[in-house]
């Protein structure tokens, strides 16, 4: 036993090693690896005829942009100067005019840039946004101290904005009867609430920190509003005018060029790294804005508040309390309401069953958490997974342990609605998995003996373990992860899309800072076990050395196996997607092949080329290039269904498809599949070759395998069957005949 011990700690000590510097090195390469800064013809001509751009400059919005001895200073004019730099622009300041007067010159073509503008259906009318932040201030709102509930618009009277900001248009939208005082500047609207003349002054919680502590104004109160519904802490971009696409491609491939020193200098410079309660920690990384077309924007700007429907009793993942949504989905909606820049509202219930029910009722336009299933793919619409745990089944300390499969012939107990239900029943029909309403009374049944076990989420049965039922035990985990998506109507395909598409843009260094916030606090006790593990580690160094002496490597060997097998398997994914890489790929086509050579089978191969791409990236960038090619790789995995069938992205927008035991037919319901995806999507593209969206190209061939030919026969055909289709105007098929 000791042996064992011995030996398992020694392997997970080299494994965490291993993987330790195997992180180190690749963190270290990020580190010291400069961002490629390819500019395209267009951009560059545009540099060589444009090399000076005209920014505006505000005259007091300290510390991000304001005038200090006649020049710009500021966060915000740093930023623009440094990613200037990085593309080889060169800025003339425009100083003296008001906010207002600086929108109007934008609109007139009289500027070039706004360095921090935040979006709002009015701007976008003449104006186009960076798809990345420029900054990530909270909102602040600023009181007497003696205001009751300050925080509350619907108590407030009067309040004094700067003009032409978005706080003005969304206070005229969502509290009309709010008296708005418009001033010039933040220094006014404070001297507003100093004379008595409003009830609060609305703005940046650090501009408005910044005056308070360089003027004498006493008996105030600066309230950071974290969550507000009404005014949602939405970034600022850089701005240009909507006709001046170039350069917003220009600004966006500056700013990803600017590294995490750069902006955590800039940060440290005008004291926001770490300031108390303002600075989100998306300000220290560079954030991205989901891509979002014409047809999206339209519709979030016509669309009212979104209303959203949860689970109300399910932490750590998500519930209610006290009529605020908490939990890990809590967090991530966060991130998606930023991206969009559009406030929700939660639709309050109190059993899961009942949230399904008012989705099919209309009363919410979207769940954020949730997995898919058959009967609920009849009404529901699913984003790609952005959560992954993996079930478990726990029992009573006094029960006898028996996997799930040994435990068929006992009654088991599920939360009333849950999607494993379907699947279970499903992979079980003798089974009986009887429904809770909540976990609490699943556990409790557990605990009286009416059933043996009750399944659900990882860290939801581990939290009600720890903190309420120490008695109960987890006797089994099931192999397949639960995939977690945001459901949608399945008629409201255009907000389902946005949803993929700010998926898409949050980034794993955001969806890891979420779970480390919730997760610990799952998996930790607290206790002071110090002296214990310092024993532990003793004991476990003098036995190391004497497992060393004895040589015994059979083990070891087994587990640096998988670790081998591990990164042989990260090496066989695409970076980008996540697909199988062209590796892969190959690898996959040459057993098919034998194997179908074996059976007499045919095989069929598509080869999928997005059309004109390369043009693509040239208009919207590259940034947006991604996205794409991240979602259609979603797209696709959902139309090849079958666990025989391969999806690998071959190389930048080419995609394969291996189809064994397909004849024609298959190959052209499969491409009808993918067209139709490809229309209804309708990525807006004004270069596109065929109509205003962009499309693809397939090249396909069906072969039966033989000694005649070796596999890379079965690629050669596809591809001269997608050069016919693109040489007869893309957005077609061919498949290959011969002769070709």
């Amino acid at each position: 036993m000791i042996c064992w011990f011995v030996n398992f700690l020694f392997i997970r000590c080299l494994y965490t090693l291993c993987f330790t510097a195997f992180c180190s090195v690749n963190m270290a390469i990020a580190q010291i690896s400069p961002t490629s800064l390819e500019l395209t013809e267009q951009e560059v001509l545009y540099i060589e005829q444009n090399p000076l751009i005209k920014v505006h400059v505000q005259q007091a919005w300290a510390p991000y942009n304001f005038i200090d001895n006649g020049k710009a200073s500021g966060y915000s004019n740093d930023l623009i100067s440094l990613v200037a730099n990085k593309v080889g622009l060169d800025i003339e300041f425009i100083i003296g005019y008001q906010w207002v007067d600086y929108l109007g010159k934008l609109k007139n073509k009289d500027i070039d840039v706004i360095s921090n503008m935040k979006i709002t259906p009015t701007r976008e009318q003449y104006a186009i946004f960076t798809q990345y932040y420029a900054l990530t201030p909270l909102n602040g709102l600023l009181t007497l101290d003696n205001a009751e509930d300050s925080t509350d618009f619907n108590k407030l009277k009067s309040i004094s904005v700067v003009e032409g900001t978005m706080y003005q248009e969304r206070l005229e939208s969502q509290y009309p009867s709010l008296n708005l005082v418009l001033t010039t500047d933040i220094e006014t609207a404070i001297e507003q609430l100093k004379l008595g003349n409003v009830d609060a002054v609305l703005d940046a919680y650090e501009v408005i920190n910044y005056y308070l502590q360089s003027s004498s104004i006493q008996g105030v109160r600066n309230t950071a509003l974290n969550d507000d519904k009404a005014i949602i802490n939405s970034p600022y971009f850089m701005a240009v005018h909507k006709d001046n696409i170039v350069l917003r491609n220009i600004l966006n491939k500056g700013l990803l060029a600017l590294n995490k020193s750069e902006r955590n200098e800039l940060s440290r410079k005008w004291s926001l790294l770490g300031s108390s309660k303002a600075l989100k920690h998306e300000d220290i990384e560079l954030v991205k804005r989901p891509f979002l077309s014409e047809r999206q924007r339209e519709y979030l700007n016509l669309h009212g508040p979104m209303k959203m429907c949860v689970d109300p009793d399910w932490l750590p993942i998500e519930a209610i309390e006290n009529g605020e949504y908490i939990g890990i989905g809590a967090e991530f909606l966060a991130l998606f309401a930023k991206r969009i820049d559009k406030p929700v509202m939660l639709v309050e219930t109190h059993t899961w069953v009942e949230t399904l029910n008012a989705f099919r009722a209309g009363k919410c336009d979207f769940i954020p958490v949730i997995s898919s299933t058959n009967k609920r793919l009849t009404y529901m619409a699913f984003s790609s997974p952005y959560l992954h745990f993996p079930l478990v089944l726990a029992t009573h300390q006094d029960n006898k342990t028996y996997t799930l499969q040994q435990a068929l012939h006992r009654p088991l107990g599920i939360v009333e609605g849950y999607g494993y239900k379907d699947r279970f029943d499903e992979l079980y029909p003798d089974g009986n998995l009887i429904e809770y309403k909540s976990i609490e009374a699943g556990l409790k049944a557990v605990n009286s003996g009416e059933i043996y076990g009750f399944i659900e989420s990882l860290p939801v049965m581990t939290k009600s373990i720890q903190e309420q039922y120490p008695e109960m035990k987890i006797v089994d985990k099931f192999e397949e992860q639960n995939a977690f998506s945001v459901a949608v109507a399945i008629d409201d395909p255009v907000l389902l899309d946005i949803f993929n598409r700010v998926i898409a843009s949050i980034t794993l260094q955001e969806q890891q800072y979420i779970l480390n916030r919730w997760l610990p606090v799952i998996y930790e006790k607290n206790r002071d076990v110090s002296a214990y593990w310092m024993a532990i580690a003793v004991l476990a160094f003098l036995l190391v050395l004497l497992m060393l002496r004895l040589s015994n490597v059979k083990k070891l060997n087994i587990e640096l196996e998988k670790i081998k097998s591990k990164y042989e398997t990260i090496g066989m994914r695409d970076y980008l997607t996540g697909l199988p890489n062209q590796y892969y790929f190959q690898e996959q086509l040459s057993k098919e092949w034998i194997r179908g050579r074996r059976s007499g089978e045919q095989i069929s191969l598509l080869i999928i080329d997005v059309d004109n791409f390369k043009l693509f990236n040239g208009v919207y960038g590259r940034a947006a290039g991604d996205e794409c090619l991240i979602e259609l790789a979603g797209r696709l995995q959902s139309i090849i269904k079958r666990p025989a069938d391969s999806l690998s992205r071959f190389h930048g927008e080419e995609f394969m498809v291996i189809l064994p035991n397909t004849d024609e037919d298959g190959l052209k319901a499969i491409a009808a599949d993918i067209f139709y995806m490809m229309n209804s999507w309708g990525v807006e593209f004004k270069g596109a070759p065929v109509g205003e969206i962009l499309s693809v190209s397939i090249g396909a061939v069906c072969m039966l395998p033989n000694g005649k030919y070796p596999e890379t026969e079965l690629s050669r055909r596809a591809e001269q069957a997608l050069y016919q289709a693109q040489d007869k105007g893309f957005n077609q098929m061919v498949i290959y005949q011969s002769g070709y």
